[in-house]
């Protein structure tokens, strides 16, 4: 709906910044994705938006915004608040009538009316990013010598602050590129991980994981597999669409349905990707990954993937551990040093 409305959609995915700033507004024991945006924001880094909409995910995200007009207002700010229960049969209707209040502000902020067939375009122009997006993922889980994890999702993290057309076209190039590249030999030799958790953060982690000998096969990240899973369905009219792919969606801390429990969708997930180990990435402090993490890890094991739960943070401290638990969970898989 941003894009169709001729606007600019940037994606806030965080980064390295003092969090100093932003613990003058949010408790220390918030967490640290919430105080880097922040605190971006109160540096002045984030200056060039006009507006913001901030969904509802958890409880500190409900009570950000309204910090966030009180120290740093913006002429658009809006909240998006997702139903909690989806599997229930008023979640569509809800929905439906959320997405009808955020196109109205939009639409007012712009001074004219979003057309349907402007949404289909950008619905048209979003599914091909996140195919392409997805061809990108299956050449690094089938062939990672000819592109990393890291570069991979630092290509996906990209795809949320550029205009997506470019995005599209550089994609395009990049995907021919690798497949024109292709030797015709498979993996080489690498330990096969899943990574769960709220957002990849920080990105090290990925540079420790390939020095071990690991590659990442399967996430379930907001900035990674979430962001690029499941196209929205052209048959349907636009904004019926975009509800029936939020409602379809896979599950996450933030957004689970009883159809399709998160710790089973992981298990099956790893399974099916033939992961050979998991690593949890647990935002310290975030409430909806505290709830799932135990029960999460205890189903890997009960499956026979080995697993292991690791604390981060925006603002890039830790480092030093993160690295140490990684190198000792490669170890433990039979990981070789590179």
């Amino acid at each position: 709906m941003i894009h169709a409305a001729g606007f600019f959609p940037y994606g806030i995915v965080g980064g390295s910044t003092n969090l100093e700033e932003a613990n003058a507004h949010l408790q220390a024991w918030a967490c640290s994705h919430s105080r880097s945006a922040l605190a971006r924001a109160l540096e002045g880094k984030l200056d060039f938006l006009d507006g913001l909409i901030i969904p509802h995910t958890c409880d500190t995200m409900r009570m950000l915004l309204d910090l966030w007009e009180h120290v740093r207002p913006l002429p658009y700010m809006e909240n998006y608040r997702l139903p909690r229960q989806a599997n229930r049969s008023s979640a569509g209707k809800y929905l439906l009538g959320e997405l009808k209040r955020i196109k109205t502000g939009l639409e007012e902020f712009r001074g004219a009316p979003i057309e349907d067939e402007a949404l289909r375009d950008s619905i048209d122009l979003y599914n091909q990013n996140r195919r392409m997006l997805r061809r990108l993922t299956d050449l690094h889980i089938s062939y990672p010598h000819l592109i990393s994890s890291r570069r991979l999702y630092t290509v996906i993290n990209a795809s949320m602050v550029l205009p997506r057309e470019e995005v599209n076209r550089l994609l395009q190039a990049l995907v021919g590129q690798l497949e024109q590249d292709l030797d015709g030999q498979a993996g080489d030799g690498h330990v096969r991980l899943l990574l769960s958790g709220t957002l990849l953060e920080p990105f090290e982690v990925l540079d420790y994981i390939e020095e071990f000998g690991g590659t990442v096969v399967a996430d379930d990240f907001q900035n990674g597999y979430r962001y690029i899973e499941g196209d929205v369905n052209t048959e349907l009219a636009p904004l019926e669409a975009l509800v029936d792919r939020q409602l379809k969606r896979i599950p996450s801390a933030a957004f689970d349905i009883e159809q399709n429990p998160r710790r089973f969708f992981l298990t099956d997930l790893a399974k099916g990707k033939k992961a050979e180990g998991a690593i949890l990435l647990h935002l310290t402090f975030c409430e909806p990954e505290n709830f799932d993490s135990y029960d999460n890890l205890k189903a890997m094991q009960a499956v026979g993937i080995p697993a292991t739960r690791i604390e981060t943070q925006f603002g890039g401290s830790g480092l030093g551990q993160i690295r140490t638990r990684i190198h000792a969970f490669m170890e433990m898989l039979g990981g070789e040093s590179r």
